[in-house]
């Protein structure tokens, strides 16, 4: 910083550096640099990104866009990294917006305690 107080053209740099280490830390951001090309990440891959099982990858394939890679009831399935992270960007979860604060009555038992509901009529005998 400067004696006045604003930041120089380093401290920005340095400022949107970590800005981007902690956006891919999350997985809300994927460094493409120059030439890279997509990536095709294996049902692994993806659920060690995503933190979950590979079963759980393997069932919901369609829904993070798995690409079947060649033919047959036991083809492999690829992800490609680009619409995984958009998955992750789209399904993260968001604070609830402002709730409600009117206050509502507690709800009370409707069935009072004089009701028969179920005829029963008690054996006599007991085991």
């Amino acid at each position: 910083m400067t004696a006045d107080g604003h930041a120089t053209l380093a401290d920005v740099h340095a400022i949107a550096e970590a800005v981007a280490d902690v956006l891919a830390e999350r997985g809300l951001v994927v460094y493409a640099g120059a030439g890279a090309s997509a990536r095709v990440l294996s049902a692994r891959e993806v659920s060690q990104l995503l933190g979950r099982s590979t079963p759980w990858v393997y069932a919901h394939a369609t829904e993070l866009g798995g690409i079947r890679m060649g033919t047959g009831p036991k083809a492999r399935i690829g992800f490609d990294l680009a619409n995984v992270e958009q998955w992750k960007r789209d399904n993260q979860i968001r604070p609830r917006e402002a709730r409600n604060t009117s206050r509502r009555r507690p709800r009370r038992n409707t069935i009072s305690g004089a009701t028969n509901l179920i005829p029963y009529d008690p054996s006599p005998y007991r085991a």
